[in-house]
Formats: C-alpha cells, sequence, structure tokens
C-alpha cells in the first residue's frame, strides 16, 4: 500500500512539472512576441535615421551653395547651380530612394508648392517651377511651420512607401524642403521572415502542449513507470529553464545601443539569420515529434517498457540539446565584444561555418578551408566574424546573381612577416576594374538583384582598420575577388 500511494504521489509531482513545463513555454512564447516587435521598431527606425543622414546632408550642401541668398531666386537665376545640385541629389538615387527632389511654397501664405530641384531620371524629372501637389498637405504645412523634420507612410498600389521631408533653414526661415520618396521592401521582409519564425514558435508550443497531455494520460495509466516519467519531465524542464536563462539573457543583451553602423549591418542580416535558425530547427522538431509518436503508439499497445522509454527520452534529450546549440551559435555571433580577447582564424571560421554551412550547401555553394596561419591574435572576435560572415555573404550573392555552375568560396589563412592573413575569394569572375576601387566607399552597392545599403563593405572596412589596426584590401585572380584581411600578431 505504501508502495502504490508513493507511486500516485510520484504521478502528481509529475503532473504538477508538466504544468509548469507548458506554463514556461508560454512565457518564452510571449517573450519571443516582445522580441519581434522590439526588431520589426529597431530595423524601421534605422530606415528613418538613415534618411535623415541623408537628406540632412542635402540640405547643408543646398545652403552652402546659396550662402545668404534666397533659394528660389539664386535657382532662378543660375541654371549652372540647379544643374549642378540636380546631378548631386541624382547621386542618392537608387532602387529603393527612388525620388529625391527639393520644392517650395509659392509664398508662406500660399498653400500651392513648386519643383526647384529633381534628382530623377530624365523620363520622369520635373520642370524647374513646375506646380507639385503634395501628399497629406497638412504635414507638408507642418514642417514649414515648425522647421522640423517629419515623415510619412503612403501605398502605392500594393507597395509601402515613405516619405521623409526635411526643412531647408536659411536665417531662421524656411525656404524650402528636401524631399525623399523611399521603398520599405527590406522592413517588410524582415517582418514577413519573422512571421515564419513566430509559426515555428507556434508549432513548439503546440508540441509541448500534446507532450502535457501525454504525460498526464501516462502518469494515470501506468503507475509502474511513474519514475521514469519523472526524470524525462526532470530533463525536460531543465532544458526549458536553460533555454529561458539564454533567451532572458539574449533579450537583455539585443536592448544594448551597438554602434550605429555596426547595428545597421546585422539588421541588414537579420532575414537570412532568421531563415537560418528556422531551417536548422525543422529537422530536430521533426524527430522530437517523430519519437513523442512513438511513445504514444508503444504505451497504447503496451509495448512501453522501461529500456524503450529510456532510449526514446535520451533521443528526445539529444535533439532538445542540438536546438539548444544553435541558439548559442547565433547568440555568440551577436554577442558584443566590449574588450579585446585570445582569438585565431580557425575560432572565427569555425563560428561562422555554424551559421552558414547548410545555408550554403541548399545553394550548392562549396566552401574549401585552407587554414595554415596557427597563430593567434587579440582581437574582438564577434566584430571579426561579423566582417567575415560579410564578405562570405557577399560572394554568396554574385555566385548566385551569375548562376555560376561550380560555386566555389575558399577560406585560406597564412602567416607573413609578423602577420596573420585571411583570404576570402570566389570563382564568380571578379570586380570590374572601373569600380573595384569603389567598393569600399560608403553607401556604394553592386547588387542588382536586391537592394544593396552600401554599407557592408564600408562598416567591414571599418572594423578591420579602425577597429582592429589591420588592414581590408581587395584584388582580383583568375577565378574571381579575392579579399585580405591583414592582422598584426600578438601572441
Amino acid at each position: 500500500m505504501k508502495k502504490t500511494l508513493s507511486k500516485i504521489k510520484a504521478a502528481y509531482l509529475f503532473n504538477i512539472l508538466a504544468i509548469l513545463l507548458l506554463v514556461a513555454t508560454i512565457y518564452l512564447y510571449d517573450q519571443f512576441e516582445e522580441t519581434k516587435d522590439s526588431i520589426v521598431d529597431t530595423n524601421l527606425q534605422s530606415q528613418i535615421a538613415y534618411t535623415h543622414n541623408i537628406t540632412d546632408k542635402l540640405s547643408k550642401s543646398i545652403i552652402n551653395s546659396i550662402k545668404d541668398e534666397n533659394l528660389f531666386d539664386k535657382l532662378k537665376d543660375n541654371k549652372e547651380l540647379r544643374i549642378a545640385l540636380e546631378e548631386h541629389l541624382s547621386m542618392f538615387i537608387t532602387k529603393r530612394y527612388r525620388y529625391v527632389y527639393v520644392v517650395d511654397k509659392l509664398s508662406p501664405e500660399d498653400d500651392e508648392f513648386r519643383v526647384l530641384l529633381d534628382g530623377s531620371e530624365k523620363y520622369d524629372k520635373s520642370e524647374f517651377e513646375e506646380p507639385f501637389i503634395p501628399l497629406n498637405t497638412k504635414i507638408w504645412e507642418d514642417v514649414y511651420l515648425n522647421k522640423k523634420p517629419k515623415f510619412f507612410k503612403h501605398k502605392e498600389g500594393t507597395n509601402l512607401w515613405m516619405t521623409y521631408l526635411n526643412p531647408i533653414v536659411v536665417n531662421d526661415k524656411v525656404q524650402g524642403l528636401v524631399v525623399i520618396d523611399f521603398a520599405l521592401e527590406d522592413h517588410n521582409q524582415i517582418v514577413h521572415d519573422l512571421h515564419e519564425l513566430d509559426e515555428t514558435f507556434e508549432g513548439i508550443v503546440i508540441f509541448f502542449v500534446i507532450i502535457f497531455f501525454l504525460l498526464v494520460w501516462f502518469s494515470y495509466f501506468d503507475l509502474q513507470r511513474a519514475k521514469e516519467k519523472e526524470n524525462i519531465q526532470n530533463q525536460l524542464k531543465q532544458l526549458n529553464d536553460e533555454l529561458e536563462t539564454k533567451i532572458k539573457q539574449e533579450i537583455k543583451k539585443s536592448r544594448k545601443k551597438d554602434q550605429q553602423i555596426i547595428q545597421q549591418s546585422r539588421l541588414a542580416q537579420m532575414g537570412e539569420m532568421i531563415s537560418m535558425i528556422a531551417h536548422q530547427w525543422r529537422q530536430p522538431l521533426a524527430a522530437i515529434s517523430s519519437a513523442s509518436a512513438s511513445i504514444q503508439l508503444k504505451a497504447k499497445r503496451d509495448r512501453l517498457n522501461n529500456e524503450v522509454a529510456l532510449e526514446l527520452s535520451k533521443k528526445i534529450s539529444d535533439y532538445s540539446q542540438h536546438l539548444s546549440s544553435t541558439i548559442d551559435d547565433f547568440r555568440n555571433f551577436f554577442k558584443s565584444n566590449k574588450k579585446k580577447e585570445k582569438t585565431s582564424y580557425k575560432e572565427i571560421i569555425d563560428g561562422v561555418l555554424n551559421i552558414v554551412s547548410e545555408s550554403m550547401a541548399n545553394k550548392n555553394i562549396t566552401i574549401t578551408t585552407q587554414l595554415n596561419c596557427k597563430e593567434g591574435f587579440e582581437s574582438y572576435s564577434n566584430e571579426l566574424k561579423q566582417v567575415v560572415l560579410n564578405l562570405i555573404k557577399n560572394a554568396e550573392d554574385i555566385l548566385v546573381e551569375k548562376d555560376i555552375k561550380d560555386k566555389q568560396i575558399l577560406l585560406k589563412s597564412y602567416s607573413n612577416e609578423g602577420n596573420c592573413i585571411l583570404e576570402v575569394s570566389d570563382n564568380a569572375g571578379g570586380i570590374p576594374d572601373k569600380i573595384i576601387e569603389k567598393v569600399f566607399d560608403p553607401y556604394f552597392s553592386t547588387k542588382t538583384k536586391k537592394d544593396g545599403t552600401g554599407l557592408g563593405l564600408y562598416m567591414s572596412k571599418t572594423i578591420i582598420e579602425d577597429h582592429c589596426g589591420g588592414k581590408l584590401e581587395v584584388s582580383n585572380n583568375a577565378d574571381g575577388a579575392v579579399f585580405t584581411i591583414t592582422l598584426n600578431k600578438t601572441i
């Protein structure tokens, strides 16, 4: 009797642990929802800040051109100045920033606007003094009145657009507005990818709900196996506690402000990162589901003996550990380095390949490593990982864009005259000579099939040369482009 009561108590305790597991899983899902909203908002604010920098530079450039004179009079009497300024505006035209122009009001009391400068292509260019009817006139009037920049969203068919207005203020008087219209395609892509990850998380929640009901059912109809089930539950609870701790740490770290240019680059890579996480989680989740189904089937047939239960529980534990390991890989990649630490090219490359290997394999890209530099050095390891990842992703983009049959990326390290050197090369044919000297310039991009911010290589060069005290260079070999990182040995 005492033995039976002991088993019943153990079963009830097991049920309580199952309830805690379910509640913790729902809590983790709620935390993910908050983080998802934070990522979407941060990305949008980053695009707004970037647009503000562009319009602010254009406004200052125009003010410097007219000095203290009236903007309209200065442009009306100086066609050469109009042409020069419009050429300056056109430098900022991209697939995303399609319209960059300057307008003013006929008079402060008048409601009508007119075009002063237009950086659009010739076939789409407005003439000087051409009447202009703005969207949301109230906001335009408010910018004139308060002398502060503003933005608003609007739709063009099915596409979401944003208009950003920045006043040109001379002698405390608004003489015109710098206007940029740009599409939010990247923002929408991040929202879409986050939605896909959200669906994956929902599947995890459903999975744990199923596990909960299975455990309750087993506790009442198989008291002899209560101890084994309790052990499984303890393992799952331990895994859940570890996941909860790690996710809380990542949420806390993700709210810290990184350097602006590195943060912009990481946000640009976020969509691809999320897709990689979802891809790497699908197989272990399917295996866990299969193991739980096997438990249920064997229990129904009264064939779930101790040996089988232990074997299946070990499989669930192993697959769960794989999920945890995936989180560790991505957590370590986004961790901010405050101090230099001892590292090596092998450690850097291993960390990056843990993230991109499956994605590369899916695109039939072969990554070969020739790591002959055994020496270590002190540096910011995660910033170096970000640079290497950016170089690999650039190589991936050009290989896919050109549809190279045998897609190859080579990572080669070696020592030379007291330096540790890493080369990242591809077989995509190289960079044209006329633009190879511009690839590290800010806002310069060669991507054609998808929008490029032009910040990736500029950011990489800044990290290597300004932060790490090294050198980042580019050249072509017989097969394609070669990016070379040179760092001083310090160990």
